[in-house]
């Protein structure tokens, strides 16, 4: 199975910067691509994670392998790993409104 971005639905080719959008507090992370998170402006990214039950979201770098399409593959070394910043519910209200309402039925 192809890794596909939370956002956008895209599949994230294989060598593109790959990225998971999580939060401390929910046992949950997915898939976002660079083409996505490069629109959230830099003033708006803080160097800590999220406050617990703040909202918001942590971006960490990810890292899975290649699929036989070309993409990366959820089904093989898909895994969160260094935090990279976070953004505030409000800012991922804006830049990553389908990726935000996956917390609540998380």
């Amino acid at each position: 199975m192809s890794l596909i971005c939370d956002e956008n639905g895209r599949n994230i080719e294989f060598g593109e910067p790959l990225f998971v959008g999580s939060r401390s507090d929910v046992d949950f992370y997915s898939a976002l691509s660079w083409d996505v998170l490069k629109k959230i402006p830099l003033e708006d990214r803080h160097p800590e994670p999220c406050p617990f039950y703040s909202g918001g979201v942590d971006i960490h770098v990810a890292t899975s392998r290649r699929n036989f399409n070309g993409s990366y593959t959820v089904t093989v070394g898909f895994k969160k790993l260094n935090f990279v910043y976070s953004i505030s519910q409000t800012v991922a209200e804006k830049y990553l409104p389908n990726h935000i309402r996956k917390y609540s039925q998380a």
